[in-house]
């Protein structure tokens, strides 16, 4: 072969492998992009394993999934490790309560005004844990006495001002050493408060016992969370707290300010929730879950077409 075609094939076979390199080089950013663009399609929303806070995840992946293109992972975690998950990224979003993030999480001093407890959290969780609380989603998920109807109706009680003055005429189911907790939130103060002075106290620790006490006539009253499904469905009557005794526990997305960045249509909508959701409503969807042993997934489904939200 001649010199000057020896030089051209040399040439050639160097141009071939240079564009073959870029060629390959270039597949390579875009697999590397795609596989970048999976990953941060995805977000993962936890639960804390209650029926209340299950209903509440699938509320959130559902009115995800329905706005967006967001592939939305389910995650089931302790309340402590769920709260260390979030920190390091393994978690996305969760429901959390402003009482339980005031003082459990970010170790504040009970604020009973609910406003004020709101917006304290919210600020703190995100000047010292680069997370955004969302807005409140409509109910108040603190604790509420509740009594036999026919025992309200005979003493004409509506809240604990007047439970207290009929007090020495009632039983009171609840934990054996419920006087002694020192909760900030905890019965103690609300008796010293409101000066109830119960005929007996009837030491129960079983939620299912206080509620079987009750029907058989043994107590009148126990403490209860108030956004339970027990109370029309054993004709109890929840009081109302007209001294604002106890702490506010308003529920609320909780999402990393990174995962807002990289998706920020989720602020919008997960804030389509926002004041959405009834004490009445999640008193209904926590009465299915438990005492029908519906799914929590259907239930929040059903609750969202229902509502409009979706299709």
């Amino acid at each position: 072969m001649q010199t000057s075609q020896r030089s051209f094939v040399q040439k050639l076979k160097k141009r071939t492998f240079k564009q073959v390199s870029i060629l390959l080089l270039a597949i390579l950013v875009l697999v590397i992009a795609g596989c970048s663009n999976a990953k941060s399609s995805k977000i993962v929303i936890a639960t804390k394993g209650n029926t209340e806070s299950n209903i509440m995840q699938q509320l959130l992946k559902l009115i995800v999934t329905e706005n967006t293109s967001i592939n939305v992972e389910t995650v089931k975690l302790d309340n402590n490790i769920l709260w260390e998950a979030i920190k390091k990224g393994d978690v996305d979003a969760y429901v959390e309560y402003t009482g339980t993030a005031l003082m459990n999480i970010l170790k504040q001093a009970p604020e009973r005004d609910p406003e004020k407890v709101y917006n304290k959290v919210k600020t703190m969780l995100n000047e010292q844990e680069n997370l955004t609380m969302l807005d409140p989603l409509g109910f108040d998920s603190t604790y509420a006495f509740a009594i036999r109807k026919e025992v309200a109706d005979k003493y004409g009680i509506t809240n604990l001002t007047q439970l207290a003055k009929h007090s020495n005429q009632l039983i009171f189911a609840a934990e054996p050493l419920i006087e002694k907790s020192n909760r900030p939130d905890g019965y103690r103060l609300v008796k010293e408060a409101y000066g109830f002075n119960f005929k007996q106290l009837m030491g129960i620790s079983s939620p299912p016992l206080q509620l079987e006490a009750l029907k058989n006539k043994e107590a009148d009253v126990i403490i209860t969370l108030a956004t339970k499904g027990i109370f029309e469905v054993n004709n109890l009557v929840p009081l109302e707290d007209d001294k604002h005794i106890f702490i506010p526990y308003y529920a609320a997305p909780l999402v990393r300010n990174e995962t807002l960045k990289a998706h920020p249509e989720l602020k919008e909508v997960l804030n389509k929730l926002s004041n959405k959701v009834s004490l009445q409503a999640i008193r209904e969807m926590n009465r299915q879950v438990d005492a029908e042993q519906k799914e929590p997934e259907d239930v929040a489904k059903a609750w969202l077409k229902q509502e409009g939200f979706l299709k």
